[in-house]
């Protein structure tokens, strides 16, 4: 014959205390975390704080240009370029220096490879020394950032 199990009510009544409050535990938990991420009016406010407005933009023209070669086959490079200044003087200042910039802009292409410019930062790496290198020619302002309006390797 089967056995009679008997349980007390006490355990029962403890067990489902435990369950209630292991599960307010973990609701609670789950708040404390979620709330320290960012909500969705902090995003926006970032996503908000990296849209700019576009200064002042100078052409610094079309450029082609022999890549530095490790290869027996002569590789080249077809760019266009525009540079955002800083101010509208300084468009003037870039305007005045094209002769310079066109020639920066020349040399640091020639020192380049395909292999590096291929890489995942290698146009980044690019334009970095092309800013660089033209605020090294400012005396008034600087270059916020240089745009690739048309870039072809082969």
């Amino acid at each position: 014959m089967a056995k009679k199990v008997e349980v007390d009510l006490k355990v029962i009544i403890g067990i489902i205390a435990l369950v209630i409050i292991a599960t307010a535990g973990s609701a609670y938990s789950t708040f404390l975390i979620f709330q320290r991420g960012s909500t969705s009016q902090e995003v926006s406010e970032a996503a908000a704080a990296k849209k700019r407005d576009i200064g002042p933009v100078f052409d610094a023209g079309e450029f082609t240009v022999n890549l530095m070669s490790t290869g027996t086959q002569p590789r080249f490079i077809r760019t266009g370029i525009m540079v955002e200044g800083s101010a509208p003087n300084v468009v003037t200042e870039l305007e005045k220096r094209t002769p310079q910039i066109r020639d920066l802009v020349i040399s640091l292409l020639r020192l380049c490879t395909v292999e590096e410019l291929r890489t995942v930062n290698g146009v980044d790496n690019l334009r970095s020394k092309i800013v660089e290198g033209i605020n090294e020619l400012l005396i008034s302002g600087h270059v916020v950032q240089v745009y690739f309006v048309d870039l072809v390797i082969q």
